[in-house]
C-alpha cells in the first residue's frame, strides 16, 4: 500500500491514523460553515475523515496481528514494547 509496507512494519500507519483522527475531532473548531446549508457537507466530510482514520487503524492492527501469527512475536515492530 502507499502509506506503509504492511508485511514488514504495519504499525507505522498508527501515527498517520491518529493524526487523521485528531483532525476529525478538531474539525468543528477548524471549519465554520458560512451558512446553514454548509453544515450538512461539513458533517459529511467529518464523518468520512472519522471513517478513514478508524479504517486505517483497524487495517494496521489487523496486519500487525497477522504478521505476529505468521512470523512470531519477534519481528520488526515500531513500538518499543514489541
Amino acid at each position: 500500500m502507499i502509506i506503509w509496507d504492511k508485511r514488514n512494519q504495519p504499525l507505522r500507519a498508527l501515527p498517520v491514523a491518529m493524526s487523521i483522527l485528531a483532525i476529525a475531532i478538531a474539525w468543528p473548531q477548524i471549519v465554520h460553515p458560512a451558512s446553514h446549508l454548509g453544515t450538512d457537507w461539513s458533517d459529511f466530510v467529518r464523518g468520512a475523515v472519522f471513517g478513514l482514520a478508524i479504517g486505517l487503524l483497524l487495517m494496521a492492527i489487523g496486519a500487525e496481528a497477522m504478521r505476529r501469527r505468521t512470523h512470531g512475536s519477534k519481528g520488526t515492530g515500531s513500538s518499543p514494547c514489541l
